[in-house]
């Protein structure tokens, strides 16, 4: 399968989750096993008390970075467990962006690691959070390869 044919059916399955939608969520590329994603920080949307994101918000980035990954592998996933370290953070304009990578595929279980950050001018990684998650597969996906 190539790169492009799995990007559009893997944004053609999280186009129906309405919670993706509402946050903004966007899927920009994919590899076997990699996801890559940005989230526009709106104040509306995604700020807390203090005007900066809401971590909630960059957590729930980084579970669908997570969960994208998975469909790359070829399974449906629910969340088991992610942990989630915060490191900085970003006000309302500013952009997340996430990377999301399969450290081990089981048969039951998947587990990767996902780094927030934000792209500075210069091309570097301003770090955000990093991420360690463990999901549980309901099933193979066959519209996604296991290895492509």
């Amino acid at each position: 399968m190539d790169k492009e044919t799995c990007l559009g059916i893997i944004q053609d399955i999280f186009s129906t989750n309405e919670f993706v939608k509402h946050c903004g969520i966007i899927i920009d590329d994919v590899e076997c096993g990699v996801s890559h994603l940005h989230m526009d920080i709106a104040k509306e949307v995604h700020t807390n008390l203090t005007g900066f994101v809401h971590g909630g918000a960059l957590n729930t980035l980084a579970n669908t970075a997570v969960g994208v990954a998975c469909c790359t592998v070829g399974a449906r996933t629910v969340t088991l467990n992610i942990t989630t370290d915060f490191i900085s953070n970003l006000q309302a304009g500013h952009t997340a962006w996430a990377e999301a990578h399969v450290k081990h595929r089981g048969h039951s279980t998947i587990v990767l690691i996902c780094d927030i950050f934000e792209k500075k001018p210069d091309g570097t990684r301003r770090p955000l959070t990093h991420t360690i998650a463990s999901m549980f597969v309901q099933a193979d996906d066959d519209r996604v390869p296991k290895e492509w």
